[in-house]
This record gives structure tokens, C-alpha cells and sequence, in this order.
């Protein structure tokens, strides 16, 4: 299975020797044996090491071990895995070298190899500890996304657009933003030297003012309240870009971390998922070096033979090795075209990927005012209240707000937390279902329309009548009933006393309590809790 690759281009002070003196170092450490670093450059067949791990490497080299250019070179090691039995590690990394003084391509490879389909359990996604010491020591090229943690400001948002929508980009960025304790999902630094060289990563700070970065930037590439967002570079189909993202909410990571599960290792399968291909391609193994070995032998075979005298017998040898030099060429030319031919379908694939997306992204209940909602919520309208005339069973208090939610979702936005607190009370055998619904319909129409047309929220509590709806609480709240009433909405915290209710019981199968915000500014009703009494 392959599991990480990545491609670098270095320029060392002192040339691939300092690249392979790592290699030698890291692998020493690794099997806790001595690697000479000289040795590995000329090439090694096979090298058992202290812990059982097998080194080999290869290069292309002169008969008095001169480096040949251009220059090539490939070491491998492998070794078990300590916990599951028959299972393989085999880390690969390859170097090229066009001419003396030109920067150093340095590719590296992770994979396993298993010795049959019975060997099923998980794999930790990581990457060798070997390219955070090449960055440190062999000076990464600029244009290497990831070498340092950038940041998101109101500032900074209109440049980070253009790098975000720029058509040349070939590389994720990864979002990262702070919960209410200014904390972020993962370190930020340790999620940049996990993907360097893969992506960028973009820290949003605690202190800025997302929603005024939003309506710079749009919603689909930021990131709010401690979640997480991937955006991949766009794709061109015949309805514009389109651009993937994967957005991992803050109860996501909380539900990793508690299973056990590591946020930038999560982070690093998604992104190595759709990177490891296109650089599998041009990964510098072993068989591309051994094959560059071949040609630099037939090549200096031949101009020996060349400078010799030239009998027919010398001749006829001659006309062999070029003929198996030539032979080898059409070979690569054959792969090169084959693999042309694949990345014009996998393009071909993947603008007809963005048409579906866009279109799918087009018809969705998107709850953002840049992603075409009004004309959504314009085909939705005449179901509204067809819909709301046939539920009149006992619905569950979940899909009461599941269907209000998809109705009206250019009115009403449920959090997380409030589908949360439904489930709860669903799961104590809620039995107001209908009840709930007549309440959360009013509350996305009446109420909200006499807020949208500049109502005050004395004279829009009236759609409810009495005892339904209430501003504020009966009782002071203490500081623990704030905490279990504020709630996060795109990295803001609201305190929502409001809220409607039916039932006076402590009871989670008759009582509801519905806490809520009116934001004046989107136009739009936000639902932090939707279940049980909160207590004071």
C-alpha cells in the first residue's frame, strides 16, 4: 500500500553527498546500527542491519566510483512492522542531479507490503522523520509549499484569495481556526512539518474578526470555532472552477481525539489520498536508477569501443549496445506518451467531476449567502407548506429539525449542538414531535419574516402567544448557566437566552426548550440548543 510520497528540489552547500551522509545518519538511528555514508553512495546489494532491517542503494557511477551526470542515486530500506505480523515498511528516496552546481531533486516514498489480504489492520499515515531533517539542512527551494505556518488576517485575506482561486496552484491549503479557549485542532507548526512539501498551512489568529474575513474570502475557504478546512487546488470544467474542500467541524475532531485517532495524521491521509499518485510518477526508485546505471554503462562501453580499433567483429558489438541503448529510449518515450495519454483522461475526468459538482453544489441547501442560496431557497418554496400540511404524525424531535433545516435553510441555521441536544432527547423518548415542529415552523416564518421586515422582537414574539416564547431567563443565570447557553457560531461566542419552550418538567421526554439568535446583519435565525431545560 502506498502511504506517503513526496517530491523535494534541495540545493545542499555540499552537493548530494550531504543528502546521502542524512540518509546514512537517519537510517543508523532508525536500526541503531552504523551506516557508512560513503559506502551507501557507491551502492550497496543488500546490507542486513542490527534490528533486522535490509539497506540497499544504487547510483550511477564511473568505474573509479565517480559521480556520472546526469547523476542518479536510490537507497532502500526496509524493515517488519513491530506490531503486525506480516506486514513490510519500505522507505525509498531518491536522488537526481542534471549537471554539477544545479539543484538536487530528492524524492521519498513510503509504503507497505503485506504478504497476503489477511494482513487487514489500520495503518497509522505518517512520513519519515528523514524530511524534516533534509528541510532543516539541505535549503528547500522557495516555491516548497509548507516551509512555514501563514497566517489568515483581515490584512492578509484578499492575497490569500488570489492564492487560493490562482489557476497555477497544485498543492492544498490547509485552514486552521481557534475555539473559544484560542486554541487551535492541532499545533499548527507540527501540522507544517508533517506536510511540507504537500501543503500550506494558513492559521486564522484567535483575535481577527472572521466574519469580516469571510465576506472577503467566502465561506468555502475559511474556517470558524476551532474546525479545520482542506481546500484543494481548483478544477476547470465547462461551468467554471471548482474547488474541493474537506472540512473537519470541531465535534469531528473532538470524536477523533477521543478515538484514539491523530488530527494531523487524519490530515495527512486526506491530503497524501490525492497527492500520491501524481507523485508516484515521479518518484526516483530503484528501477529508474538502475536503468540510468545501464544507459551510463552502454554509453561508456560504446565510446570505448568507439576509440578501439575498429575490426567487423567490433563493429557488429558496437551496433548492439546502440541498438540497446536505442531500445531502451523508445521504452521511455512509449511510458512517457502512455502516461501523457492518462494525466489527459484523469483531466479529462476530473473537469467533468467539477460540472457535477458545481451543479450538485447549485441545487444543495448551502447555508451561505455566496453559494447561490436565495435562488434554492426560490425552487424550495412551494414545497414549504406541503410538506409542513402532510407531516401532522408524531415526527421525532431530530427529524422536526432536520426538516425545518432543509426548508429553511436560508432562514435557520442549526448548530451542531442543537441536533445534538435533539438526539438526546429523542433518545429519553421525546413525544412532542408535533408540537415542536408547529413551534420551530413559526419560528423560521412569522417570527423571522417580522424580523426581516424590521420588526422588534417585542412585536414578533407575539406569533407564538403566551407562555412560548421567552427573551431572557426567569432566573439570574449562573456563570455555569451562561457556559451551557453560549454557543459558537462561525468563531463567535452568543449568549442565547432567548428561547421557546413547552413543558415545565424535568423530563426529556415532555419538556423542550429551544435557545436561539437573531442576526440581523445575515438575516438569519441561529439555533444553538433545540432539547432538554438547561439549568440555571
Amino acid at each position: 500500500m502506498l502511504v506517503y510520497v513526496n517530491n523535494f528540489l534541495f540545493e545542499p552547500a555540499q552537493g548530494p553527498e550531504q543528502i546521502v551522509q542524512l540518509i546514512a545518519k537517519w537510517v543508523g538511528r532508525r536500526a541503531k546500527s552504523y551506516v557508512d555514508a560513503g559506502r551507501l553512495a557507491e551502492g550497496i546489494r543488500e546490507l542486513k542491519l542490527k534490528d533486522g532491517s535490509t539497506l540497499t542503494s544504487r547510483a550511477t557511477l564511473s568505474d573509479d566510483n565517480g559521480r556520472i551526470y546526469p547523476f542518479w542515486f536510490c537507497a532502500q530500506l526496509s524493515h517488519r512492522d513491530e506490531r503486525i505480523s506480516g506486514r513490510r515498511w519500505i522507505t525509498e528516496i531518491g536522488l537526481h542531479q542534471e549537471s554539477i552546481g544545479k539543484h538536487i531533486e530528492c524524492s521519498l516514498l513510503l509504503k507497505t507490503d503485506e504478504i497476503s489480504a489477511r494482513v487487514t489492520a489500520s495503518i497509522q499515515v505518517t512520513r519519515p522523520k528523514l524530511v524534516e531533517q533534509l528541510i532543516q539542512s539541505c535549503s528547500p527551494l522557495g516555491q516548497t509549499p509548507g516551509l512555514k505556518v501563514k497566517q489568515l488576517t483581515l490584512e492578509s485575506a484578499s492575497a490569500f484569495l488570489r492564492e487560493v482561486e490562482r489557476n497555477e496552484r497544485d498543492y492544498p491549503i490547509v485552514i486552521l481556526s481557534a475555539n473559544r479557549d484560542y486554541e487551535y485542532p492541532v499545533a499548527p507548526e507540527r501540522l507544517r512539518s508533517i506536510l511540507v512539501g504537500l501543503a500550506d498551512v494558513v492559521c486564522v489568529p484567535p483575535d481577527e474578526d472572521t466574519f469580516a474575513i469571510e465576506e472577503l474570502v467566502g465561506r468555502r475557504f475559511m474556517a470558524f470555532g476551532g474546525a479545520l478546512n482542506i481546500v484543494f487546488p481548483g478544477r476547470q470544467g465547462d461551468r467554471g472552477f471548482f474547488y474541493e474542500t474537506v472540512l473537519l467541524r470541531p465535534d469531528e475532531v473532538t470524536d477523533l481525539l477521543e478515538s484514539g485517532h491523530s488530527i494531523e495524521s487524519e490530515v495527512l491521509s486526506t491530503v497524501a489520498h490525492r497527492t500520491n499518485l501524481p507523485f508516484s510518477w515521479r518518484h526516483i526508485s530503484p528501477e529508474i536508477v538502475g536503468q540510468a546505471a545501464l544507459r551510463a554503462q552502454l554509453a561508456q562501453m560504446i565510446e570505448r569501443a568507439k576509440a578501439g580499433d575498429q575490426s567487423a567483429e567490433l563493429t557488429e558489438y558496437v551496433d548492439l549496445l546502440e541498438s540497446a541503448d536505442q531500445e531502451l529510449q523508445s521504452k521511455d518515450k512509449e511510458l512517457a506518451r502512455i502516461r501523457s495519454s492518462y494525466e489527459e483522461k484523469e483531466q479529462e475526468v476530473r473537469a467533468l467531476q467539477a460540472d457535477i459538482a458545481n451543479l450538485k453544489h447549485a441545487l444543495s441547501g448551502v447555508q451561505s449567502s455566496d453559494d447561490g442560496v436565495e435562488g434554492v431557497a426560490e425552487v424550495l418554496a412551494p414545497l414549504r407548506d406541503s410538506v409542513a400540511a402532510v407531516l401532522k404524525g408524531s415526527p421525532s424531535l431530530l427529524q422536526a429539525v432536520d426538516l425545518i433545516a432543509t426548508l429553511y435553510s436560508d432562514r435557520i441555521v442549526f448548530l451542531e449542538t442543537a441536533k445534538g441536544s435533539a438526539k438526546e432527547s429523542d433518545r429519553g423518548g421525546f413525544h412532542q414531535g408535533t408540537k415542536a415542529f408547529d413551534l420551530l415552523q413559526k419560528l423560521a416564518t412569522e417570527y423571522w419574516q417580522q424580523l426581516a421586515d424590521g420588526k422588534s422582537d417585542q412585536q414578533a414574539k407575539a406569533v407564538f402567544g403566551q407562555n412560548a416564547y421567552a427573551a431572557n431567563e426567569a432566573s439570574a443565570l449562573s456563570s455555569d448557566g451562561k457556559r451551557r447557553r453560549t454557543f459558537s457560531y462561525r468563531g463567535r461566542d452568543f449568549l442565547m437566552e432567548k428561547h421557546l419552550k413547552h413543558g415545565v418538567k424535568d423530563s426529556l421526554a415532555e419538556t423542550l426548550r429551544v435557545h436561539f439568535e437573531w442576526l440581523a446583519q445575515e438575516k438569519k435565525i441561529v439555533v444553538g440548543h433545540c432539547g432538554k431545560h438547561l439549568n440555571f
